[in-house]
């Protein structure tokens, strides 16, 4: 109290640990620019508000309140009492408690003072407070954000697509052209509207994603079939791809592509069977080619007349038959269902995967019977007589095939005595004649065969069948 230096009183105000000391010392401060130094500076929120109150600067004294009162309560009710949008602006960025803080923000109308907020704050919710509000549109400063860095990218992007497109087409497009954060040069090419200013990007740019994006708007398929055969990075070939209506074209785009991917992707453009199905022929990789026929396969109902299905599955029948890859094959014979085409399958396929499938899904007997008959190849009859079950279709089998697998195989399943007896008896092979003794239950007519046959191995067969017998 006995102190009268105001540069004393400064130094105790400014820092002193013992709150009467400070207060007291500051409230005996009169100089003006030692209580501004001191509203503003001081270590401590006592002498700040004090200084604020010798000030007459109420809305600082409350604005103190605001951001360092211990309540709530007392917090909020301070600022609803503050008028001054500079202080509100101060609230808004150094507030602690986030409600002083959003509150403050709904009451600031000046864009200029919005727009230093956004510059400065680090709160996501007043960023979309502030460009969500329907006042801030002034041109001028949404220009400003967008083409100043010091401004975060997504605060950024939120003022170009704000602004006026006709009145700022001009900054638009400089910015999609040479902006160097690609997260707003990449809005600034979605706002675009001149094609022309795509089709310039797209074509010339050397940022990828620029291309990408720029190409995702390009109608003009003469330019996007240029895109498609010609840019370096396969992921904006895809995108002009997606924009390409006219088949003929994604066809010569996808004759001339070499990267897998794109071609999978051109696929999922591609409608006409004739052409899904020349690719799953050609097609030296085997996921392109899959990718083909599985449009083929899920978009069924597309390629059949009606009930008459005849021509879709004689187009999976020159995939089973012509196919490089032996499970397109399959998979083709798989979705055939059609007998007459399935035999042919059996008998053309290069594959014997796709002929087993083909014979698998063959339930005609009589046709399984030709099959057997004069199949050439051994394990095509074998899988087919696994399936036959009739008795007449046996016997004929087993008098009429051509081949002794399958006639073996038949007889294994006779029980025709007569037939059995008259194989075992005459037959002019061998084996034919050891397969029937194997079934014989006459111990006389085996007996027979086993005093005259001229094969040993046969009469051998005979002789345990007769004692099987006996016994």
């Amino acid at each position: 109290m006995e102190i009268k230096s105001q540069d004393v009183l400064e130094d105790l105000a400014m820092d002193n640990k013992d709150r009467y000391v400070r207060t007291i010392a500051t409230s005996r401060i009169t100089d003006p620019n030692i209580l501004e130094e001191l509203a503003y500076n001081a270590k401590y929120t006592d002498v700040r508000q004090l200084a604020f109150d010798k000030l007459d600067l109420e809305d600082n004294v409350l604005a103190e309140i605001a951001k360092f009162d211990k309540k709530g309560k007392n917090r909020l009710s301070a600022l609803r009492e503050i008028e001054d949008e500079l202080i509100l602006m101060d609230l808004c960025i150094n507030a602690k408690d986030q409600k002083v803080r959003l509150n403050a923000i709904e009451r600031i109308e000046n864009n200029q003072i919005l727009a230093e907020i956004l510059k400065n704050s680090s709160d996501k919710k007043i960023v979309n407070i502030i460009i969500n509000k329907e006042n801030f549109s002034d041109e001028e400063i949404l220009f400003n954000i967008a083409i100043n860095n010091e401004y975060d990218k997504f605060i950024r992007v939120e003022a170009l697509n704000k602004l006026d497109y006709d009145n700022n087409h001009e900054i638009i497009k400089e910015i999609a052209f040479n902006e160097e954060n690609e997260h707003v040069r990449l809005a600034a090419i979605e706002k675009l509207e001149i094609e022309e200013d795509l089709i310039d990007i797209a074509l010339n740019s050397n940022d990828s994603p620029s291309r990408i994006k720029a190409t995702e708007k390009i109608k003009n398929e003469d330019i996007l079939k240029e895109i498609a055969l010609n840019d370096k990075d396969k992921f904006v070939r895809i995108e002009a791809l997606k924009n390409i209506n006219d088949e003929n074209i994604i066809i010569e785009t996808y004759i001339y592509e070499e990267d897998n991917y794109v071609r999978t992707e051109a696929i999922k453009k591609i409608d006409l069977i004739s052409n899904l199905i020349d690719i799953s022929i050609k097609d030296d990789d085997l996921i392109v080619a899959k990718s083909a026929l599985n449009k083929v396969v899920s978009n069924k109902e597309n390629y059949i007349g009606g009930d008459d299905s005849s021509d879709y599955e004689n187009y999976l029948k020159k995939l089973a038959v012509s196919s490089k890859h032996a499970e397109i094959s399959k998979l083709a014979v798989k979705n055939i269902e059609t007998e007459e085409i399935l035999v042919k399958i059996s008998d053309e396929s290069i594959y014997l995967d796709s002929k087993l499938e083909a014979i698998s899904k063959i339930k005609s007997e009589n046709i399984l019977s030709d099959i057997a008959k004069t199949n050439s190849n051994p394990d095509i009859r074998l899988n087919t007589m696994k399936k036959i079950k009739d008795k007449e279709i046996l016997e004929d089998i087993s008098i009429n095939g051509q081949f002794n697998d399958s006639r073996i195989e038949a007889i294994s399943k006779l029980k025709n005595q007569e037939i059995l007896v008259d194989l075992a008896q005459n037959d002019k092979d061998s084996k034919i004649r050891e397969a029937a003794c194997k079934n014989i239950f006459s111990i006389n007519v085996l007996e027979d065969i086993f005093n005259s046959d001229e094969d040993k191995y046969v009469r051998e067969v005979a002789e345990k069948r007769s004692r099987l017998l006996k016994k």
